[in-house]
């Protein structure tokens, strides 16, 4: 008798950790906090899938030790092991950048290889301005188009410590989409550490620890901070602290008013 008794205690349990139920989350950008909306939610065990809404809410159907894979373009893909204290209560799901682009990229329209740009550029008519300039003729290295770029006053002659480039090779890598794209490139490999460390320079538990703040009046406050991925990828722990406590003074004063 004590087996079967033993045996209907354990068995709703025993069900619920069979049956799948909805698992309830909310995504959202790790640094600027807004809702994520779109992403793709996909249960990797039942092959089912469902979408965050225009709030990063989404809902699934789960079970126990289902791999769910949480995917959007451009950010990181989330995966994690369903857990039975998901089912407790909607959970949070921070997602965070692949890369960031640092810089904006103006794009000309100017012939696609460097033979035809010089091809044009010779048969324009320059200003007097470049009568002044010497070394217009383009080397070996010029005419492949892999000069180093330098700046206007690096053409005049005369500057002590800089090589003389031709005007021809500096308006090909200021305007170039090729040359700009290989430099954004470039730029976005050599800071791809510091976009992965941004979680460590700025979180919750920093913000809660120089404001108090926890909740809903911590995410509203990262909310009205609006940092970017490029400033925070350029500023330093200590810099960002400053903001922080800049952008708390500003919180505290608008909620002051609001009030009043």
């Amino acid at each position: 008798m004590k087996k079967v008794i033993l045996l209907f205690l354990l068995f709703p349990s025993f069900v619920f950790s069979q049956e799948r139920i909805v698992l309830i989350g909310n995504v959202f950008d790790g640094i600027t906090f807004f809702h994520i909306n779109e992403a793709n939610i996909y249960n990797f065990s039942t092959k089912k899938y469902s979408f965050t809404n225009k709030e990063g809410n989404f809902e699934i159907l789960a079970k126990q030790g289902d791999t769910i894979i949480i995917s959007k373009p451009a950010y990181k893909q989330i995966l994690f092991e369903v857990t039975q204290e998901m089912f407790r209560a909607s959970f949070d799901i921070a997602m965070y950048y692949k890369v960031v682009i640092l810089r904006e990229v103006n794009v000309y329209a100017l012939p696609s290889t460097y033979e035809a740009f010089k091809r044009d550029f010779v048969n324009t008519t320059l200003s007097n301005y470049y009568k002044i300039i010497e070394g217009a003729t383009l080397s070996n290295e010029e005419k492949m188009g892999y000069a180093p770029s330098h700046g206007l006053l690096d053409l005049i002659p005369g500057k002590v410590g800089q090589a003389v480039t031709s005007p021809i090779t500096f308006l090909y890598n200021t305007f170039s989409r090729k040359v700009k794209m290989d430099r954004l490139y470039q730029e976005l490999v050599d800071n791809n550490q510091e976009v992965n460390n941004l979680p460590l320079k700025y979180n919750r538990d920093l913000v809660t620890s120089l404001t108090g703040l926890s909740g809903d009046e911590l995410l509203d406050f990262m909310t009205f901070c609006k940092f970017s991925y490029y400033d925070l990828v350029r500023w330093s722990p200590e810099y960002i602290i400053v903001q922080i406590n800049k952008k708390f003074g500003d919180y505290e004063y608008y909620k002051a008013l609001e009030e009043n």
